[in-house]
């Protein structure tokens, strides 16, 4: 797998982005859309997916650096979307939001690992 990437934007900041080194595995799957999960716009209008699946990943990061585990809890304090590339060089996967906990603990002395899930909006 190549290099990934991530964008996003914080509030009141500019866009800004980061390529995640292949340094973690992941799942990938595909979920019905519930029902439930569908909101109004302003003007009215119902505002749900193009298409009744929507994607699920599941990244998960072992041995990392301090320097990639705090850009990726600056990504998840950002609570902003996230535009997710499988490959950097390449088109957006899909824009998603960052739905678990920030889970990184530290296994050795300066390494550490967790998970991060992308559910797409």
């Amino acid at each position: 797998m190549a290099n990934a990437k991530l964008e996003w934007t914080p509030a009141g900041s500019s866009r800004q982005s980061y390529t995640l080194p292949v340094n973690f595995s992941w799942d990938y799957q595909e979920m019905v859309q519930d029902e439930t999960d569908r909101e109004r716009a302003l003007d009215g209008t119902l505002r749900s997916y193009v298409r009744s699946l929507k994607q699920r990943w599941v990244l998960k990061f072992q041995y990392i650096s301090t320097a990639q585990k705090d850009q990726l809890a600056a990504i998840k304090q950002a609570q902003a979307d996230i535009g997710f590339f499988r490959d950097a060089a390449g088109t957006k996967t899909f824009t998603g939001a960052w739905t678990s906990d920030l889970d990184f603990r530290e296994t050795a002395p300066g390494l550490w690992s967790g998970s991060m899930v992308l559910e797409e909006i």
